[in-house]
């Protein structure tokens, strides 16, 4: 029993080519490691502000009028000549093809040489997911490239030159550079589409990041939790008797995971998912330091709280990732919500 989430962010299949998420890989990393297995994480940063957490995860408030405000209208692609069973898909017009879609699916599985045998059980279900998380992937991509041109994000040849040459220094010169791409079935050619798609993401996403805030209020609270509202009752009794709650959290709680502290649940602030129960939560932000809430039912039982300090500080690291990673998913969401999109796939 833990009263804190174990925060990660999702994230796509092996060689998602197109990364929008917080803890993507970079180009120049994704690159430079999908066959050998090392991979780093980056994510971004942006000014600081003190806009509240509430207001970040609201996409239709301020911070996110500049990523939001002009959305590419259902008809802003060019209209396509092309039969729909050679499409998996159009996003507001544009199309995606079946050779697109079946390119990106062998990248895809020539990422993880270590998986299943194609005509393998195995192997075959993993083609079947695969298949969704490709076209999903597709669709994002032709989201973002739309929001780009519609947010007049220009990404120049200079800029993708300048990539290029950084991939080819990492797997070592040139004709390395080539090998690999003829190991995972790409071009040159492709190599350059995926840095300009990278390129344009990092803009965006620096654009819906670039208001979020780096303070947020933060309480230090204990609690203490017993399975029923009468053995709750006696705790309150014993705390207004003098008892010291530290010492009834070591004898009494039954969350493992905090009683040998004598109930410390650490700093959190409001809405980042670190701790387990929102109930809790409501409580300890509703308390001024040194006082005690009410008892509190949550699914696991009966809590007092006791709030010890509160105070606007920096975002924890661990913070400020959930709650970039939170506007992300939630500004593509977004863009999919506007969007028509149609899909093919069987």
């Amino acid at each position: 029993m833990r009263p804190f989430r174990i925060r990660t962010a999702q994230s796509a299949p092996g060689f998602h080519r197109f990364c929008i998420a917080l803890v993507c890989l970079p180009l120049t990393v994704l690159l430079g490691s999908c066959t050998d297995g090392s991979a780093q994480s980056a994510g971004p940063s942006g000014p600081a502000s003190t806009v509240t957490i509430n207001v970040i995860l609201n996409l239709t408030a301020t911070p996110f009028e500049m990523a939001t405000a002009t959305p590419p209208p259902a008809s802003g692609a060019p209209a396509t000549e092309l039969p729909v069973d050679a499409l998996v898909a159009r996003v507001n017009g544009q199309p995606i093809t079946r050779a697109q879609f079946e390119r990106e699916l062998t990248r895809y599985l020539l990422a993880d040489p270590a998986g299943p045998a194609p005509d393998t059980p195995e192997g075959l279900a993993l083609t079947a997911q695969l298949k969704h998380d490709v076209l999903d992937a597709l669709i994002e991509q032709a989201l973002i490239e739309q929001q780009a041109k519609a947010n007049n994000i220009v990404i120049t040849d200079e800029m993708v030159e300048q990539e290029i040459e950084t991939l080819i220094k990492i797997r070592g010169s040139r004709v390395d550079f080539e090998a690999w791409l003829a190991a995972n079935a790409q071009t040159e050619a492709d190599a350059r589409d995926m840095v300009r798609q990278e390129l344009m993401a990092n803009a965006l996403r620096d654009q819906v990041l670039a208001q979020l805030p780096r303070t947020a209020e933060y309480v230090h609270a204990y609690h203490i939790v017993v399975a029923t509202e009468a053995e709750a009752r006696t705790v309150q009794s014993r705390l207004a008797a003098g008892a010291k709650f530290t010492a009834l959290a070591q004898s009494l709680s039954i969350d493992d995971s905090t009683r040998p502290d004598g109930g410390d649940l650490g700093w959190f602030t409001r809405g980042a998912g670190a701790v387990l129960w929102p109930e809790v939560e409501d409580a300890a932000f509703a308390l001024a330091p040194g006082e005690i809430s009410p008892i509190v039912q949550s699914p696991i039982g009966f809590h007092l709280v006791w709030v010890v300090d509160r105070q606007t500080r920096a975002l924890t690291a661990e913070d400020t990732a959930y709650f970039q990673q939170l506007a992300l998913d939630r500004w593509i969401e977004s863009l999919k919500a506007k969007a028509t999109i149609e899909k093919f796939l069987e």
